[in-house]
């Protein structure tokens, strides 16, 4: 398979070049994503939570930022999630598109 060739013409060459830019972008994105998945922000218990950041605050306070940032540090979990699956989906669905449009015709 080859992409860029004398025989492709010039508006199959323009749509393998925006493909395999898409799809190094979408490489990048997962790569990223996944890297994020992995190695998560620091988790603290209430108490740990409370002497580092609550130092002059109320105990209610405290716990209502403590249990936003808990809520907080969740979505975005999960929308780094939603980004990985979405990022992956387009790699794999680029790249068949990619595969179809330049595989050898017999």
């Amino acid at each position: 398979m080859k992409l860029f060739n004398k025989d492709n013409d010039l508006i199959k060459s323009i749509m393998n070049l925006i493909l395999v830019i898409w799809i190094i972008a979408g490489i990048v994105i997962s790569y990223r994503s996944a890297v994020d998945l992995m190695f998560d922000y620091e988790a603290y218990t209430y108490e740990e939570y409370q002497t580092k950041y609550c130092i002059e605050e109320e105990e209610q306070i405290c716990k209502q930022r403590f249990e936003s940032d808990q809520y907080n540090q969740d979505r975005e979990k999960r929308d780094q999630m939603k980004v990985l699956i979405n990022s992956v989906g387009n790699v794999i669905i680029v790249g068949a598109f990619i595969f179809f449009l330049n595989r050898d015709k017999k």
